[in-house]
């Protein structure tokens, strides 16, 4: 399992995909702050504009928040990144018929499986230590921490969210039997989750609730608040792996 893993990363180095994913994510942690230190500088280049059609813009206050404002707001951006380049990790084995050999050569499934499953957990941890680390660090040095409530939990739980959405992934991959079908699904239970996000009713139970960090940083949502999303992310996280490892089991090579 050690050696598939270690191919793993190095198919991932060779083919270039977590150099792109390194730079992606290094862009939108440096863009987050840098958006916020420019934004008095973007009002007043345009203050003329808006005078001329009698908007009168006041003096723009930028902190800490802004920058994490801008955080939360790009993180849909950097989830859809990683699973359109993560979609074809059991396609591209299907096609060449490299998995063929190496279960020939008695390795079990559920080693592939799980191997296939830590390696996205593994890459998708790494980026967004990267994304968050970038932002954090820029944004305590502007700004400092001051007017930012429970940044741990706002930042654990997008983390949870896209480790939810990388089991879904390595699930899909292991039972459709093109990228286009890996995305599409994916595709279908994030967007599920966020059109059900707009009823009131039940918007605190989808893991989609687990994106809005920013209403714990601004201290309009309690830790206690995200309980269910969180509850829920994590029983969908069990459910696929199960259903993932039992169907690659079953699955024609």
């Amino acid at each position: 399992m050690t050696a598939f893993i270690k191919k793993e990363c190095m198919e991932l180095t060779r083919t270039g995909k977590l150099l792109i994913l390194s730079i992606i994510f290094i862009f939108f942690g440096i863009l987050n702050p840098a958006m916020a230190k420019l934004t008095p500088w973007l009002y007043e280049m345009l203050s003329e504009t808006f005078a001329d059609q009698g908007l009168i813009v006041g003096e723009v206050t930028v902190n800490a928040l802004t920058s994490w404002t801008q955080y939360f707001k790009n993180f849909s951006m950097i989830m859809i990144v990683i699973v359109l380049l993560s979609s074809a990790a059991f396609t591209n084995e299907y096609q060449k018929g490299t998995l063929v050999q190496v279960v020939t050569k008695g390795l079990s499934r559920r080693k592939i499986y799980f191997s296939k499953l830590l390696t996205g957990y593994a890459v998708w941890t790494a980026m967004f230590l990267i994304y968050t680390g970038i932002t954090l660090g820029y944004t305590v040095y502007f700004w400092g921490s001051d007017g930012v409530s429970n940044l741990f939990y706002a930042i654990l739980f997008p983390w949870v969210f896209g480790m939810m959405i990388m089991s879904v992934l390595t699930m899909f991959g292991a039972v459709a039997g093109n990228s286009g079908h890996v995305l599409l699904g994916t595709g279908a239970v994030f967007f599920i989750c966020i059109i059900l996000g707009y009823v009131p009713k039940i918007s605190k139970y989808l893991p989609t609730k687990l994106m809005d960090g920013l209403e714990l940083c601004n201290g309009t949502a309690e830790v206690s608040d995200f309980a269910y999303a969180l509850i829920i992310a994590l029983t969908i996280m069990v459910i696929s792996v199960i259903i993932g490892m039992v169907a690659f089991d079953k699955r024609k090579l």
